[in-house]
């Protein structure tokens, strides 16, 4: 078995404490698109946990494993993911200005 890294031990445990199902990600996803190829997720996971707590990040990856260009960022609450869209729209990351918009799902 994988240990889960300390990121998602929190997670599960601020779930638990808010009497959420331990799977609860979060409210609100957003897209992120103009992803430096030199981003991580952790890159993206500290841009985004400025504005509230994030509750995941996945990047998407060619079958090389690859950064494509853009992910996803789930933010625990709406709120923080509206704040999300205005303030990271367009601002730089690795020297590439991302497009974060709402997800069409």
């Amino acid at each position: 078995m994988v240990p889960l890294p300390e990121r998602d031990l929190d997670r599960i445990a601020l779930n638990i404490k808010e009497g959420k199902s331990p799977k609860f990600i979060g409210e609100m996803k957003v897209y992120v698109g103009n992803i430096s190829f030199l981003c991580t997720e952790e890159d993206l996971y500290e841009a985004f946990s400025e504005y509230g707590p994030v509750g995941d990040v996945s990047l998407v990856r060619d079958e090389e494993g690859k950064v494509r260009g853009f992910g996803f960022v789930t933010m625990r609450n709406k709120e923080d993911g509206e704040q999300c869209l205005e303030q990271l729209d367009g601002a730089e990351l690795k020297g590439r200005k991302l497009n974060v918009r709402p997800t069409n799902n």
